[in-house]
């Protein structure tokens, strides 16, 4: 029997039509880094054996303060592009895609760098809770959007930097997506303006004696260039293989 499409599903449809209108999307460039995985796992077992608190630490949340940590040395691709120039972001917010019903809905989190990981993995799962039930933060802020006034809509969204406040307001300026929760190999987020990267992490597979994490980046090559980009997923990986785990309960 096939599945109906509820009215939330709809909502969330129709918004990714307006998020990836082609008129928007940008000549963009993928770049992949293979991530020897042994001490993310090593991590996440150490970090939820000696905890009792309830929020379990994934290796999601891992790369999530990996990845947040290396990008303040990066500010251009959490930055937006509007066409011309660079807009500067004061404040980097992770977009993360998670999969309900027939649709997807969003946790953002704001300024993960200065969380630890308890604090990342326990607004993760709060948050993923409130989306379950249907009260998710993103979703109330796109239904309080849909009832705006057209009138209040152009004043607020539809200006020059119109999407720049919108994606400030209630999406975020940095998707990560985890394709391997779907058991996907890799993939590659879909950048649409004014986003200027994004991040998608592959399933955990394993190589000969060890096992690899593929992280894949997608940018805006208009406003960021293939070394830039390179070195940031360099940082990326040597942040999650070091031994010395620093960003394990780090702000």
């Amino acid at each position: 029997m096939q599945a109906a499409m509820t009215q939330r599903d709809l909502m969330f449809r129709k918004f990714q039509i307006m998020k990836f209108n082609r008129k928007k999307m940008a000549p963009a460039v993928t770049m992949t880094i293979n991530v020897d995985a042994s001490q993310i796992l090593k991590l996440k077992d150490n970090l939820n054996n000696q905890s009792s608190d309830a929020s379990h630490i994934t290796v999601t949340h891992i790369i999530m303060k990996a990845v947040a940590s290396a990008l303040m040395q990066y500010p251009i691709l959490y930055s937006f592009f509007n066409g011309k120039d660079i807009v500067e972001n004061k404040e980097l917010i992770l977009n993360i895609p998670v999969d309900v019903e027939s649709h997807v809905e969003y946790i953002v989190i704001h300024s993960p760098e200065s969380k630890s990981l308890a604090e990342i993995a326990a607004e993760c799962h709060e948050e993923l809770n409130s989306i379950h039930s249907g009260n998710g933060t993103f979703m109330k802020f796109l239904l309080s959007f849909n009832k705006m006034s057209m009138v209040r809509k152009i004043i607020h969204f539809c200006g020059p930097n119109g999407a720049i406040r919108f994606l400030r307001e209630g999406y975020g300026n940095f998707p990560l997506s985890n394709f391997g929760s779907f058991h996907i190999n890799s993939g590659a987020v879909a950048i649409s303006r004014p986003m200027i990267a994004g991040l998608c992490i592959g399933v955990i597979a394993k190589e000969q004696e060890r096992k690899s994490i593929p992280l894949t980046l997608t940018f805006d090559h208009r406003a960021v260039d293939g070394a830039y980009a390179g070195k940031f997923l360099y940082d990326v990986k040597t942040l999650l293989e070091q031994s010395d785990p620093i960003i394990s309960d780090r702000k």
